[in-house]
């Protein structure tokens, strides 16, 4: 039956072309529908993850929980979270993204009903019952981890290089728009509801669009199905990787060029946004005394500054891989994470609160273009690089450039609160300042590079341009 659905909508792998061209769908219709559906379904992971977060103040005053035991279940998160990134990466090129995503949708579902029965049976942070909870929030972020590799996977393969990093930035603002959605939800019903059943809630968000991705949604198109698949797919890529394909070995990823430059690259700078992500509010409060409701709305700029950021940095990527004739975006990324050293040095430096709310809009677009192009289009190019011969392997190159960034940001979470506690705020903004500093130095090897890649793809070209004319002239003569 589903398959069915999937080949009236998408076309099947063994149609003709007149067959699919009789499918209800127009090809942009099936693309629009492809970025839809991946867009919700990382609304729906980024919602419940932030929903935990919302109803964390409610677990301290009613279930016994404290901010530290609190914390440490966010590290255990978060570092399982990281690896499952290379893990779960890994799994979904073996058993194809959709499968992934799927499972992976269900589990995220199924880890909230729990611990939302924990909470009802008043197992709280005392006891056994608080390492219960940490094992639970272990498995979860392992589970989380499943999102984003998929999804990037499946956008990869149904977009083409031309466009794709305007595409995938706007793509990439699923989860700001899933931190807000869930925030809304969670502040919509805290009142109403105890805060466990808010679990359930988002639990049951997610469950319903891993259903609908069941039936709707389809990894690949098939081969030759769209007009850019003719130029771009290699003689040996040219399968359904819906049906068919291998993926690659991991040894053949690691050797991607460019790959653990971005990696380590990413890895500063995910550091960097976490720590504003998490310690804004907290440092504008009881840093520099803004009040708290008004702290909690200059932090959002960050955030606003985040989606600015992405769609700005895919569209000038986008320029810079049309003028290249290759995909070349690291000099965006390069050229945003020297100048976010700008508003960041604002930051250490002002205690002004009309400053600061601007440097923090500023430090949202610089940072969070690099972030959502390194997560999101380069991770596609890197994952369909020439080097891998068409095989499977966007959603592990995703895996390990974004598991390395989650290794960071979870380091970053202890050093700040370290820091903040032992040498105040000001050694705090140092030190992001040097993580800042440390991934434009790690891009730059990739920066030359590709510069260098550029100029001996065009010096061959107009070698071979003026071979051309000497050959015509000759023939010429001799005539």
């Amino acid at each position: 039956m589903l398959a069915r659905v999937q080949d009236f909508i998408y076309g099947g792998a063994n149609q003709s072309e007149k067959e699919r061209a009789r499918c209800s769908c127009t090809t942009d219709a099936r693309m629009l529908l492809i970025a839809f559906l991946t867009y919700m379904s990382y609304v729906m992971y980024h919602a419940q993850r932030i929903a935990f977060a919302g109803v964390a103040s409610s677990m301290t005053d009613e279930a016994g929980f404290t901010a530290t035991k609190l914390g440490v279940m966010s590290t255990g998160y978060l570092f399982a979270y990281a690896i499952g990134q290379f893990a779960c990466g890994r799994f979904a090129d073996y058993v194809r993204p959709k499968r992934a995503l799927v499972w992976g949708m269900f589990c995220c579902a199924l880890l909230p009903v729990i611990e939302g029965f924990m909470g009802a049976s008043g197992c709280g942070g005392e006891g056994g019952c608080y390492f219960t909870w940490v094992f639970v929030r272990i498995l979860e972020g392992f589970a989380q981890a499943t999102g984003w590799t998929s999804t990037v996977a499946i956008m990869g393969s149904w977009f083409p290089q031309d466009g794709r990093g305007l595409i995938m930035g706007l793509w990439a603002t699923n989860c700001n728009v899933g931190d807000i959605f869930g925030l809304h939800v969670t502040s919509a019903l805290l009142d109403h509801a105890e805060w466990y059943a808010i679990l359930w809630v988002m639990a049951s968000c997610t469950a319903f669009w891993a259903i609908v991705n069941m039936v709707f949604l389809r990894s690949a198109p098939p081969p030759f199905s769209l007009h850019w698949q003719h130029e771009e797919a290699l003689p040996q890529a040219a399968v359904d990787q819906e049906v068919a394909g291998d993926s690659a070995s991991l040894g053949q990823i690691l050797c991607i060029p460019g790959l653990l430059q971005y990696s380590f690259s990413y890895m500063f700078l995910k550091l960097v946004n976490y720590a504003l992500f998490l310690w804004l509010p907290f440092y504008l409060s009881k840093g520099i005394g803004v009040d708290k409701s008004l702290a909690s709305l200059m932090s959002a700029r960050f955030d606003v500054g985040f989606i600015v950021g992405a769609i700005l940095a895919g569209l000038a990527s986008d320029i810079t891989s049309r003028y290249a004739g290759m995909p070349m975006r690291s000099p965006i990324v390069s050229s945003f994470l020297l100048i976010s050293l700008l508003p960041m040095g604002v930051l250490r430096f002002s205690d002004d609160p009309g400053v600061i709310k601007w440097a923090i809009f500023f430090c949202g677009i610089l940072q969070g273009g690099p972030a959502d192009s390194l997560t999101s289009a380069v991770s596609v190019d890197l994952g369909k690089h020439p080097s891998l011969e068409g095989k499977r392997a966007t959603s592990t190159v995703t895996g390990v450039i974004n598991g390395t960034g989650a290794v960071g940001a979870a380091v970053g979470q202890y050093v700040v609160g370290m820091l903040s506690d032992r040498l105040g705020w000001k050694s705090v903004f140092i030190f992001l300042l040097v993580c800042l500093a440390s991934a434009f130095a790690l891009s730059l090897f990739r920066l030359c590079k590709e510069l260098a890649d550029v100029r001996a793809a065009k010096g061959s070209f107009d070698s071979a341009s003026y071979e051309s004319s000497e050959d015509s002239e000759s023939v010429e003569q001799h005539n």
